[in-house]
């Protein structure tokens, strides 16, 4: 703010004389947060919208943070929920998105202390969706993910197997599980060792 405050105050000024307020998609204040479009009067999309976005990032970081999952290595993990995040922005940010809790509020705060409130009761208190929203659809992403993708070997391992033809199959699946890892190791060890042989030819 302290850096281009002289620009600010200009667009705030034109704002001021165009449109009398700087709280709108593309006023000064919009520098800090987000604002809807002003085509954006249903505030059930906007919120559908958040709900949706945040969501998908939440079942993403929730899948890189699964030590079962094997389709994300760890030094994957900042990529894989950057590109998350960047899906997101692209297609959803014309259509005012925020994503994040932290970073909607503190801005908004700055934005109502130097534009005044209407940077909280802008389009009948968007700002509400924007701070909110996030917050129960990771939760929802959480459960969503644990329920439904999580993967059963985790849970059988800590002694809560279950399956639908009782011990008998879980005893199958396992060495069904068991065997694909024996033979994956055992082309790995081979490899190695005709590796060795070949260096000391």
């Amino acid at each position: 703010m302290g850096c281009y405050w002289p620009q600010i105050q200009a667009k705030h000024a034109q704002d001021l004389a165009t449109y009398g307020t700087s709280v709108y998609n593309g006023g000064a204040a919009s520098i800090l947060c987000s604002f809807p479009n002003p085509d954006q009067t249903n505030q059930g999309y906007l919120f559908f919208q958040e709900w949706m976005v945040d969501a998908f990032i939440g079942i993403v970081i929730w899948a890189c943070l699964d030590p079962a999952n094997p389709f994300v290595a760890p030094t994957s993990v900042p990529y894989t929920i950057g590109f998350a995040y960047t899906a997101m922005i692209l297609g959803f940010a014309a259509n005012t998105i925020s994503t994040n809790l932290a970073r909607d509020l503190g801005t908004r705060i700055v934005a109502a202390i130097f534009f005044g409130s209407e940077a909280f009761s802008f389009d009948n208190g968007y700002s509400w969706i924007s701070i909110l929203v996030n917050v129960p659809a990771t939760i929802f992403a959480t459960g969503y993910y644990e329920l439904l993708l999580r993967d059963s070997l985790q849970k059988i391992a800590v002694g809560h197997g279950q399956h639908e033809d009782g011990e008998e199959g879980l005893v199958r699946h396992l060495t069904r599980v068991e065997t694909a890892n024996q033979t994956e190791q055992g082309f790995m060890n081979s490899t190695l060792n005709r590796k060795k042989d070949e260096s000391t030819v």
